[in-house]
This record gives C-alpha cells, sequence and structure tokens, in this order.
C-alpha cells in the first residue's frame, strides 16, 4: 500500500510538470491543523449503535508547496506537508486544482489528498476502550490502516504572487479500521488548514 501511495504521487506530479504551459512555482507553506476522528459503531453497517468523537484536536502543518500554472485561471498545486494535533501526526499529499474566479487573486481549489499516519495513539486509545468493552482484544497495531484517501476542497487569495493565504477541509473515504469487528465499525478522520504559502 505505501509503495501504490508513492506511485501515485510521483505519477502524479509527473503528469502536471508534462501539462504546465506557464510559471512553476515552488515554496513552503504551514499554519493551523485541526484533526478531527470519528469512531462508528453499528450493527453489520445496517444501523447505527452510537458515533464517538475520539478525536478533535488543534495543532500546525509545515512543508513544501508548488504551483503549475495550466492556463490563466487554471492551476494545480500539489503538496507535501507535516501535520501534528495532539498525540496524530501524519504526512500529506494534497493535489489541489485551482481556479481562479475573481481577478486572477481569488480562487476555489479541489481534489484528492493523500495522507500517511506516522502517530495514531489517541485513535488507539479509543479502539481499546471498544475491544475491551466487546472482547475482541485486537492488537492495534494491525487493524489500523496506515494510508488513508481523502477529498478537500477550500478557497485562497493570492496577496502577491509569493504570498498566498487558504484554508481548506478535508474528508478522508477511507475507513481507517481493518479489524475483527468488520463493517460494525468505521474510523474516519477529517482535517481543516488555515495557513499560508509562500513561493520563492
Amino acid at each position: 500500500m505505501k509503495r501504490t501511495f508513492f506511485t501515485i504521487a510521483i505519477g502524479i506530479t509527473s503528469l502536471f510538470f508534462a501539462q504546465a504551459q506557464g510559471n512553476i512555482k515552488f515554496g513552503i507553506t504551514g499554519g493551523l491543523l485541526n484533526s478531527d476522528a470519528n469512531i462508528d459503531l453499528s450493527v453489520g453497517d445496517i444501523f447505527d449503535i452510537t458515533s464517538i468523537d475520539a478525536v478533535n484536536e488543534t495543532g500546525f502543518y509545515i512543508g513544501v508547496i508548488s504551483d503549475f500554472e495550466i492556463s490563466d485561471s487554471f492551476h494545480v498545486q500539489p503538496e507535501l506537508t507535516y501535520g501534528s494535533a495532539g498525540d496524530l501526526s501524519f504526512v500529506y499529499l494534497p493535489v489541489m486544482a485551482k481556479y481562479y474566479i475573481l481577478l486572477n487573486k481569488l480562487h476555489i481549489q479541489a481534489g484528492p489528498q493523500f495522507s500517511f499516519s506516522s502517530n495514531l495513539d489517541d485513535i488507539k486509545g479509543a479502539i481499546q476502550d471498544i475491544d475491551g468493552v466487546l472482547g475482541t482484544n485486537s492488537n492495534l497495531d494491525d487493524v489500523l490502516k496506515t494510508v488513508g484517501i481523502d477529498f478537500g476542497f477550500g478557497a485562497g487569495f493570492d496577496i502577491s504572487n509569493q504570498f498566498t493565504i487558504q484554508a481548506r477541509y478535508a474528508f478522508e473515504l477511507t475507513d481507517r479500521y481493518s479489524g475483527p469487528l468488520g463493517n460494525s465499525l468505521d474510523i474516519k478522520g477529517a482535517t481543516l488548514n488555515v495557513g499560508f504559502a509562500y513561493f520563492f
């Protein structure tokens, strides 16, 4: 799965290099990160029993960013960032399509975000409580997937050619849980980023 993750990332980035007709910019990005994870328990994925707000923490993200100008109004913006909030930490690879809607300054953005977890202690604690009640006693490192796919959308404003502010919300499309409870337990997260980008 990790190999697939990085193969997709390299393929997407290479495609944008090939398609870019105008300027290509590189820079740094960072800001505030809010990470939220819900654990949903159901009976055979038919009807819900309960939903636990396992994580709702605020931290930071920092990383590198690029901007590929496909046309005057359409750009593609890949990023590679590290984010930490509470006892959760991830490496993110969002690939956002940007469409400028006002004076080549204000844009909307949307696209996939690949995430690789480096620490899921908060989620592990919540699952451990459920495992204890239900008696499954699973090995948490074996039942939590480290790679996820999200969908992100947001907006940004170019203050200058070098400095941009942006906000983005992303929610997981994939389930982080692959343990003995099967479809009866779902773990999906969401992130909210509010920050800046500085292009060299």
